[in-house]
């Protein structure tokens, strides 16, 4: 199995500490070759019974971008559900999935086939086009559970359930510039709508509420140069820089940054953290910050869940990286929160039913955070975020996170201020 999330100091082998992509093997407690400790994975519990389908959307492979490992490792969870977890209400799981490529017709196909498999869920990571095949799902009645997405739709459509914090992108980096007192930020931002869109309509906001201003610039995928942006947004002079994209997009920005001698902090997205980064930026991720969704403590107890079930269940070749978490996070949210609510209804109602009654339950790799769908998490944002979790990570010069922990963000998701 090969391992992408770097390598720790206080371990003896190569451990497993961060979302990011540098090669290397662990040895888990176990002591056997190459795994995780498969007894986090606890005893044996065989669902029966007929299948239940459940679907699982993932952008998949595109010319830009290849996120199969988040299908992969949904397929992992899926197997280790359906050993150790009962399935999913006592039934096994079986996973119907679908590619949407990153474009709406892709998603709207992917929507289209949900509704022909008759799938009682609809799960997802983070589907960069999940807007399109949403519409379809709540047309027809079925429920949705996502990861990660924070779209005017996702946010504002009944019977759609966000497990992670959406908002945390935005946020925390909000409640990070009211911890250092800085009062204004200027966020590079990838253009594209899962991201600009959600960016330009909730970061102002909740930096005003940290009492700083922050400008949203939205800069192009494949943009190879970001002087000319860095250069107009540092004109009005930010205390901070915030980046989200993916890690090329990333690279590109705090390599503009650095090129133009700029010393303001900049926080970024962990997806933006990798090996080939930190290879071509000068100085590395020195003094660079991440925003983290998952806590990848090797000593963390979630943590070791998802090693095991990655070496245990996981298809050959599946690695520990961000894609395969957000696959992990993601399915498995939706069985433990079905799993909790104790029903056996699993219609598509009866599996919305299910997530909104649930009590809390720990949320997958969140460091002990727990998530609940019952719309009191972040009301005045929407009603279907089900945790506020998220973690603000150190980040070496080599691309490794340590230091995970969380910040205050009293005040911070309150409605924007008109």
């Amino acid at each position: 199995m090969k391992v992408h999330f770097g390598r720790s100091a206080g371990l003896v082998a190569a451990a497993l500490s961060a979302v990011v992509l540098a090669a290397g093997c662990a040895s888990g407690a176990s002591g056997e070759d190459g795994g995780g400790d498969t007894r986090a994975l606890g005893p044996e519990k065989a669902a029966a019974g007929a299948p239940v389908k459940i679907g699982w959307i993932s952008t998949g492979q595109t010319q830009a971008n290849d996120t199969t490992d988040e299908i992969r490792g949904a397929e992992a969870v899926v197997a280790y559900a359906n050993a150790r977890l009962g399935g999913i209400g006592g039934r096994p799981i079986e996973l119907v999935t679908c590619e949407e490529k990153g474009t709406p017709a892709g998603a709207q196909d992917c929507g289209n086939r949900m509704v022909s498999e008759g799938v009682s869920a609809v799960a997802a990571g983070s589907s960069g086009q999940a807007d399109p095949w949403i519409e379809i799902a709540h047309a027809a009645g079925i429920p949705v559970g996502i990861n990660f997405a924070s779209t005017k739709l996702v946010l504002g459509t009944p019977n759609v359930f966000v497990f992670g914090n959406p908002l945390g992108a935005h946020g925390t980096p909000a409640a990070f510039a009211r911890e250092n007192g800085l009062a204004g930020a200027a966020m590079l931002v990838i253009d594209v709508p899962a991201a600009s869109g959600p960016a330009k309509a909730l970061a102002p906001g909740f930096f005003a509420n940290a009492g700083a201003a922050a400008e949203v610039v939205a800069v192009p995928p494949g943009t190879a140069d970001m002087t000319p942006q860095v250069q107009a947004a540092q004109a009005r002079n930010p205390r901070m820089y915030h980046i989200l994209g993916d890690e090329t997009f990333c690279t590109s920005a705090i390599k503009a940054i650095r090129t133009l001698g700029i010393q303001a902090p900049i926080t970024a997205i962990d997806r933006c953290v990798g090996p080939n980064g930190s290879a071509s930026i000068p100085g590395g991720y020195e003094n660079v910050e991440a925003i983290a969704q998952a806590n990848t403590n090797p000593d963390d107890g979630e943590f070791k869940i998802y090693e095991a079930v990655v070496e245990e269940y996981g298809p050959d070749g599946l690695e520990l990286n961000p894609n395969s978490a957000s696959g992990y996070q993601g399915i498995l949210s939706l069985v433990r929160a079905v799993n909790a609510s104790g029903t056996t209804d699993l219609t598509p109602k009866g599996v919305s039913a299910a997530i909104a009654a649930a009590p809390a339950v720990p949320y997958p790799l969140g460091g002990g955070g727990t998530f609940q769908c019952n719309g009191t998490a972040v009301p005045a944002i929407s009603k279907n975020i089900c945790s506020k979790t998220s973690f603000l990570a150190d980040i070496t010069e080599d691309g490794t996170l340590t230091s995970f922990r969380t910040l205050d963000t009293t005040g911070i998701y309150e409605a924007p201020k008109s």
